[in-house]
């Protein structure tokens, strides 16, 4: 039951005026990070049966296959999977995260394994993304983030530079709505990035997740999406 898309930008485009909802929803405005918000991220970062998988995203791994390594930045990184398998792969590398438990197990794997890691604690909506920066940005089960800032996101990539997203969907075939309102609406992902990004890859498909792996397939939505 996979849907995939290689879309180009026309197409993608002549699908927004079809359905509008999930501009709406990209519109909106995350809620500011309080503290009750970074005491359940470190929560979860310390207990070892909720952390998330410790292997880098298989998507994000896909994307850089034959890429030459550049500057890439890692929106949530965690405790730093994905952005350590980017560092190891020879990415000069920038994590940001609310958790700072998260970001502290990042650093330390990071010195085990003798690689340089930056790392940010703050809310992304306060993170200076800048212009043409990035040569890769990943924006992993970080949910209506990735879609409130995507204009920010878009700038801050350089030409030619990469987008690379997963999240859990909610499925129009209500298979599973694991990911709850923390799921993506039906296309929401590409609606919102279709105007600002070349659509290289879009994916939706019930395959097992990075978050809450229980040996089950749940509904997921993938894009990479390329600047220029």
């Amino acid at each position: 039951m996979t849907l995939i898309h290689e879309m180009t930008r026309r197409a993608a485009v002549q699908s927004l005026l079809l359905l509008p909802s999930a501009l709406a929803f990209a519109r909106e405005q995350s809620p500011a990070i309080t503290d009750k918000d970074r005491a359940l991220w470190n929560k979860v970062y310390s207990e070892e049966d909720w952390r998330v998988t410790t292997y880098p995203n298989r998507l994000m791994a896909d994307a850089i296959q034959g890429k030459a390594p550049g500057r890439a930045l890692d929106v949530g990184m965690g405790q730093g999977r994905n952005a350590l398998f980017l560092a190891r792969s020879g990415w000069d590398v920038t994590g940001i995260d609310i958790s700072d438990k998260g970001i502290d197990i990042a650093k330390k794997d990071a010195e085990k394994a003798n690689v340089k890691l930056s790392c940010v604690v703050a809310d992304f909506a306060n993170f200076d993304v800048g212009k043409e920066q990035w040569d890769l940005v990943s924006g992993i089960y970080m949910g209506d983030l990735i879609l409130t800032h995507a204009k920010r996101i878009a700038e801050g990539l350089r030409q030619g530079g990469i987008l690379v997203a997963e999240n859990f969907h909610q499925d129009i075939n209500v298979i599973a709505l694991t990911g709850g309102k923390l799921g993506y609406p039906v296309n929401a992902l590409i609606e919102t990035f279709a105007p600002l990004l070349r659509i290289v890859h879009y994916e939706e498909t019930l395959d097992f997740p990075d978050w809450s792996n229980r040996g089950l397939k749940v509904p997921l939505v993938r894009m990479l999406a390329r600047k220029g």
